[in-house]
């Protein structure tokens, strides 16, 4: 039996994408850390923020679609699912990382 091209594409064409996001997600994480160790070095609320709002809006989404795209690599999902509740989760993750961002910015230094 041969392999069906289009499925062994699809394969490469799913692993390459995860692998680019497992990347994304690891300078995110090494970004946050950073943030979150400058947090507790100088004992900052303003860099606690910073690390809660940078780990909202990087990696919260990206977990969000990995596990959604492997939940539909395992099982039918309700496509509502892709195009509504993952984008607004998403959306509502961003929103408070960048209301964390706002906040960190906006508090008096200590």
């Amino acid at each position: 039996m041969t392999p069906n091209p289009a499925v062994a594409r699809l394969s490469f064409d799913y692993l390459t994408l995860l692998s680019v996001t497992l990347i994304a997600i690891g300078l995110a994480l090494f970004i946050v850390f950073q943030a979150y160790r400058g947090y507790r070095h100088h004992e900052s609320r303003r860099m606690l923020f910073l690390a809660l709002g940078l780990f909202l809006l990087t990696i919260v989404p990206f977990v969000f679609s990995i596990g959604v795209d492997s939940a539909e690599q395992l099982t039918t999902l309700e496509p509502r699912v892709s195009s509504y509740y993952l984008p607004m989760a998403s959306r509502l993750s961003e929103v408070g990382g960048l209301g964390c961002l706002l906040y960190s910015l906006l508090i008096d230094a200590e």
